[in-house]
């Protein structure tokens, strides 16, 4: 007995070719056909083509054209989901078998909030060299409102850092929220942190926050899970979040304005501590900003993960077992 769904897609596969999946997504990501074109080093006549073709087999305008450029239709933009997910299983069944053969090579693609960034994946990341050496990692840092997309549409594997309470504010399509798994590996708090060289950081006794409130201060992006937990804690205490706010999930940026500006900023203990250890800044003697936030990663739950991914994993719960 024939399945038809097997057969529809059969019978769409036979029609679609992947280079047309390749190019379609290019153009999207590059912004113009002229663009695609230096990148795939193909000629424009060639990718307007392909686009052609692929509208022609799929009955359906993928791209709204004007004089200004190309504009993705409705339909283009769910048919770029679909493509973009096709495109990475196969690169996950690349990588499956080159590591079915070497057990150590592939390409990994985390995207992480700066809460993880500091000790959870590089601690991971170290652990991953020794397990598999040879694998190619890139590592895109951002708020859970952009990774999370990007998880759903295949262009990372994993996202690291604080779980959300509710991930349906991240995703502008809530039927995603069943597509995703979140796996929680250890409890985290916040600390206030100053510069090593800052005058409260001299200071024995603990720092109250009405001295902390009207400083500089420098805060998560407010679409991230941390700048949620930092409101939390002001509202908790009956204040508002304070005036001199710099809003920033950049290391660096914020390492340079605390120990050059003086700012006050929030961090996760385990990033206050090691910065601490660096000589780089001084964690103030004050309780944490709030309950203990759950550290994890999130991934697909419909779909096995690569042999590379497993492989992350399995060096995530090696790490966190020590930040435990």
């Amino acid at each position: 007995m024939h399945d038809p769904d097997f057969q529809s897609g059969l019978a769409l596969a036979r029609r679609l070719r992947l280079q047309q999946l390749a190019i379609f997504t290019k153009v999207i990501e590059s912004g113009s056909v002229l663009a695609a074109s230096r990148e795939l080093a193909m000629t424009q006549p060639a990718i307007s083509k392909s686009i052609q073709d692929l509208e022609g087999q799929l009955g359906a305008t993928l791209f709204e054209r004007s004089k200004k450029g190309m504009a993705l239709t409705d339909f283009g933009r769910m048919f770029e989901s679909h493509a973009k997910l096709m495109l990475s299983q196969l690169r996950y069944l690349s990588e499956d078998l080159e590591s079915w053969k070497s057990g150590t090579a592939g390409h990994l693609i985390v995207g992480t909030l700066i809460a993880a960034s500091a000790t959870m994946l590089p601690n991971a990341l170290g652990i991953l060299r020794r397990i598999a050496p040879k694998v190619v990692v890139t590592v895109k840092v951002g708020a859970n409102s952009t990774l999370y997309p990007m998880l759903l549409k295949g262009d990372v594997d994993i996202v690291l850092g604080i779980l959300p309470e509710d991930a349906s504010v991240y995703l502008p399509d809530q039927r995603g929220i069943s597509s995703l798994r979140h796996v929680p590996l250890y409890e985290e708090g916040l600390n206030v942190v100053v510069s090593a060289k800052h005058p409260l950081a001299q200071r024995r006794k603990p720092v109250s926050l009405a001295e902390l409130h009207d400083k500089e201060w420098i805060v998560p992006t407010r679409d991230s899970a941390t700048y949620r937990a930092v409101l939390k804690f002001f509202r908790d205490k009956k204040l508002p979040v304070p005036e001199h706010v710099i809003e920033s999930v950049s290391i660096l940026t914020n390492l340079e304005l605390i120990v050059q500006w003086n700012m006050v900023s929030i961090m996760p203990s385990s990033a206050a501590r090691r910065f601490e250890e660096l000589g780089l800044v001084k964690v103030l003697a004050f309780d944490h900003l709030s309950e203990a936030t759950s550290m994890g990663y999130t991934i697909r739950a419909d779909r096995e993960q690569s042999v590379i991914v497993q492989s992350f994993i399995q060096a995530l719960r090696e790490s966190s077992s020590t930040a435990e």
